[in-house]
């Protein structure tokens, strides 16, 4: 496998998209660890401390810690995953966009794609939303009133949008696929402290 890697690293083309995705990597890990403001992040630790076997220690896992840390990039891929999916049984449920993925060639699937991106918009948005509410009725935010929800869920928003852009950046100038990748870098991230756990217990 090293001789695999060194072989690799020798063609040039290669090499720079090898680096490219490392570039993105760390742009996400960089991401992960931006906190949004107005929301109180000792509170926050505390109320996922006794989440961690729910659905929302799940997503906090596949964001790398994001989640339980209201960073910019909490929400992380989940949108586009989920959205990925809606329009996929959506292409078989509905004719018009069976054709469209179908019949339409790469144009179609071009077509496809930006449902796909509205559609991840659409359902962050609703993440977004559900998170300041969480941190709403909890008491986990240090103040309250629509500017800060509006700050927020934009930037909630905003930081998924950008994590969907990297991957596709990966897809189209790295190396393998973006959104796995950046999936991966993200669970690759909470094993020293799920080892923590298991040993704890």
């Amino acid at each position: 496998m090293l001789q695999t890697m060194r072989n690799a690293w020798k063609i040039v083309d290669l090499r720079h998209k090898i680096l490219f995705t490392l570039v993105i990597i760390l742009l996400y890990r960089l991401g992960n660890a931006v906190p949004v403001p107005y929301v109180n992040i000792d509170a926050l630790n505390s109320y996922f401390a006794q989440m961690q076997n729910t659905v929302l220690g799940l997503l906090n896992v596949m964001s790398g810690g994001a989640f339980s840390n209201a960073t910019i990039f909490a929400l992380s891929i989940q949108p586009y995953i989920n959205a990925s999916i809606i329009i996929q049984l959506l292409c078989i449920a509905i004719p018009a966009l069976e054709r469209m993925s179908k019949e339409e060639g790469e144009e179609g699937k071009k077509k496809i794609a930006s449902i796909t991106r509205y559609a991840t918009v659409a359902i962050a948005l609703l993440q977004a939303f559900g998170y300041y509410m969480i941190c709403k009725n909890y008491n986990i935010l240090e103040q309250q009133g629509i500017w800060p929800a509006l700050v927020i869920i934009v930037s909630f928003v905003a930081g998924s949008s950008f994590v969907m852009w990297l991957g596709e950046q990966v897809n189209e100038f790295g190396v393998g696929n973006g959104i796995s990748i950046i999936l991966f870098a993200g669970i690759l991230s909470r094993v020293p402290n799920m080892v923590t756990m298991g040993a704890s217990y």
